[in-house]
């Protein structure tokens, strides 16, 4: 392999990219009429964003969940104390997040935050020491 993405099918493409935005990624405008964009992550990955639509085009037998699917998107962060202030930039924004920011047994500071379509976005930092 010589990369990797992750794709989200948004209900709403404009919508996901904006919490995109927020969390930090440079998301690029969609184009008309297909609102395809990719977003690059660290270490050469991507994130690609597709509205329902262009899926089941493609797809005709997919339907979407009624509820948030089975994939985790985590998002490492410099220190613990920008896991608490991206936790707080998001939900002060309306975002839900359902798990707080906490000390995580296995040493690291770990919130979750759900993005437009029910995503779990995880964020996390090494505890220091």
């Amino acid at each position: 392999m010589t990369s990797a993405a992750v794709q989200i099918f948004a209900k709403d493409v404009r919508r996901a990219i904006a919490f995109y935005r927020l969390l930090g990624l440079a998301v690029p405008e969609p184009g008309a009429p297909d609102p395809h964009v990719n977003a690059d992550l660290p270490g050469g990955n991507q994130l690609w964003f597709d509205a329902q639509e262009t899926i089941t085009g493609m797809h005709p037998e997919w339907n979407p969940p009624d509820t948030a699917g089975r994939v985790a998107l985590a998002f490492g962060l410099g220190s613990p104390a920008e896991v608490d202030a991206m936790f707080e930039r998001m939900t002060e924004a309306g975002h839900p997040g359902p798990l707080p920011p906490y000390d995580a047994p296995w040493g690291q500071r770990y919130a979750t935050l759900l993005d437009p379509d029910g995503n779990i976005v995880d964020l996390f930092a090494p505890l220091a020491g």
